[in-house]
């Protein structure tokens, strides 16, 4: 046997690599050197082999090009937190070392409040397709993690730090109240882009007046219940007269100006023009950085004024409750994406309305205050932690 068994593998091995096309071998050789130089492009080379096994190279591949659990982890860190918080420290200090005045970042506030997120939400509101999915489930799993966590923080700060009914209604308002403008917007359009966008402003579209109706009124009843008439009995509030405050302030509102406006674009059928939706899309992505950048300006005007173990509860339950809820109601009920927005718009540090709203009933101001400190910074862990997790 010529050869011996030596020769017999050589054409064993001949005769296999014989049944290679060498098409086949040098895509093959090509996808190897693409995952060695660690390039993603996997798709658009599995399309172009011609390997009748193409789609199973491809999942292979993908499986290789898998982050880590700690790379994933540090990517998002790096892609989506690090820019959003770098802006805010960057406002910060600013207005900390007084390079710029504290009326450039209430300018910058108002910008962002009356033109910019306005001019978002508009475009959205009027172009957006919502992925026809159904808005009651986002708004259920959304609103019963707000309750849950309003009711939870309200019951625990009166219970353990003695507090009246008004500063127990700001804990609960600080704790449910999200900063869906300053962080939800760019963090969800950074972490998941224009899809999820679509279902975070479902939620603003409701949750700006359901909240400043909610809170308005337990801050009149609990200020009612504090506050009894000389003869011991307390004094009765109006609700109607309530409610007509309510509906006079928002109608000014330029984020619900813009809401209405876009619906009513959308319900004409007559779609926005080009030229008007290019401008408004340039308007609309200046909200997001302006916004960070306005908020770390606006919190050299708050400190560590109030009890920081009250702060620190409120924030935790901010930060990690309601997402929790958001997301164990929401994982059977919502398309991923949609899921993914409003876990994320959940776990937002406390919004600066709460403190607005304490500042008007002269109740819980300095508990608001150090919530929205304390919440912002905390934020840095668990947005990451809830931005690995979803993934």
């Amino acid at each position: 046997m010529a050869g011996g068994p030596a020769g017999m593998r050589r054409r064993r091995v001949g005769t296999r690599r014989s049944g290679v096309r060498p098409a086949d071998r040098a895509a093959e050789t090509t996808r190897t050197r693409e995952i060695a130089a660690g390039r993603t492009e996997w798709k658009c080379l599995a399309k172009s082999a011609g390997n009748p096994h193409s789609e199973h190279l491809a999942k292979a591949m993908r499986r290789d090009e898998t982050p880590t659990g700690e790379r994933a982890f540090m990517q998002t860190i790096l892609n989506v937190v690090v820019p959003i918080f770098a802006l805010i420290a960057a406002g910060y200090l600013s207005s900390r070392t007084g390079l710029l005045a504290a009326s450039v970042g209430d300018g910058l506030t108002k910008f962002v409040f009356v033109i910019a997120v306005p001019a978002l939400l508009f475009r959205t509101m009027a172009t957006a397709s919502f992925a026809d999915a159904n808005p009651l489930y986002l708004w259920f799993a959304y609103f019963v993690a707000v309750a849950v966590t309003w009711g939870t923080a309200s019951i625990l700060v009166k219970w353990f730090f003695a507090t009246d009914r008004r500063t127990s209604v700001v804990a609960g308002i600080s704790a449910s109240f999200a900063n869906t403008v300053f962080v939800a917007i760019p963090a969800v359009d950074r972490a998941y882009g224009a899809e999820a966008l679509e279902a975070l402003f479902l939620i603003i579209s409701v949750h700006l007046p359901t909240m400043m109706i909610a809170a308005t009124l337990l801050m009149e009843r609990a200020a009612t219940q504090d506050a009894p008439g000389d003869d011991g009995v307390p004094k009765p509030s109006s609700v109607a007269r309530t409610l007509a405050a309510i509906g006079r302030n928002l109608s000014r509102n330029g984020i619900v100006v813009g809401i209405l406006c876009g619906l009513a674009l959308r319900l004409t059928g007559l779609g926005l023009p080009s030229d008007l939706d290019e401008a408004a899309r340039l308007l609309g992505s200046t909200a997001g950085p302006v916004s960070l950048f306005a908020m770390g300006m606006s919190l050299t005007r708050y400190g560590l004024r109030g009890d920081l173990r009250a702060a620190t509860l409120v924030s935790l339950l901010s930060l990690l409750l309601m997402p929790g809820i958001v997301y164990v109601l929401g994982v059977g009920l919502l398309p991923p994406v949609w899921l993914k927005a409003a876990v994320i718009t959940a776990a937002c540090p406390a919004g600066i309305n709460a403190f607005l709203l304490a500042t008007h009933f002269q109740s819980g101001e300095r508990l608001a205050a150090t919530v929205i400190l304390v919440s912002t910074f905390l934020a840095v862990a668990s947005l990451s932690f809830w931005l690995a997790l979803l993934g």
